[in-house]
């Protein structure tokens, strides 16, 4: 009878242990481009990535794009996304980028995680080439925006996801 009794009692701890695990080396990171162009490529880049992504058209100088990933999101339980946001300045003709790859699992009760578009191979196993391909993915179609865009690089950089990133009220920095 004790023994079962600690088996119910062991079930909250290994409860914990499992959502530890599950987030362990989680990062809220995103990839951060600016890049010289010529003019304002929005409009362009909207109509280019209409094929494979939901396009909002925020403002004149702000576009919103998303991808869900449906094998990926019934393989962790949960969702699996790809963001792309992009900020028009148009006193420097630059344009910004935000990337990320979105992951709420049942496992980390649904709390977001955020990926840079920079795959990581030195971690994981299996489960995590469901985090690499989207994050793979997503940085060719990254590098197709600037295509579209006629886009010059300036700076390309990881950082935490909650950075905040130019949007229509905000004047955006010339480049450095």
């Amino acid at each position: 009878m004790l023994a079962k009794s600690s088996a119910i009692y062991a079930w909250p701890k290994m409860l914990l242990l499992v959502l530890l695990v599950g987030t362990f080396g989680c990062s809220g990171r995103a990839t951060y481009i600016q890049a010289m162009v010529t003019d304002n490529p929005l409009d362009r880049v909207a109509q280019q990535a209409q094929e494979d992504w939901s396009v909002e058209r925020v403002d004149a100088n702000t576009l919103h794009l998303s991808q869900v990933w449906p094998f990926c999101s019934v393989w962790i339980l949960g969702y699996c996304s790809s963001h792309a946001k992009l900020f028009y300045a148009a006193s420097y003709s630059v344009l910004h980028i935000q990337s990320y790859h979105q992951k709420r699992s049942l496992i980390a009760l649904f709390i977001p995680v955020h990926f840079d578009d920079e795959p990581d191979f030195g971690v994981g196993g299996i489960g995590q080439l469901f985090v690499w391909v989207p994050q793979l993915i997503l940085s060719y179609q990254i590098d197709d925006i600037l295509k579209w865009s006629g886009a010059s690089v300036i700076t390309r950089r990881t950082g935490d996801w909650s950075e905040p990133f130019p949007s229509g009220g905000v004047s955006a920095s010339p480049p450095q």
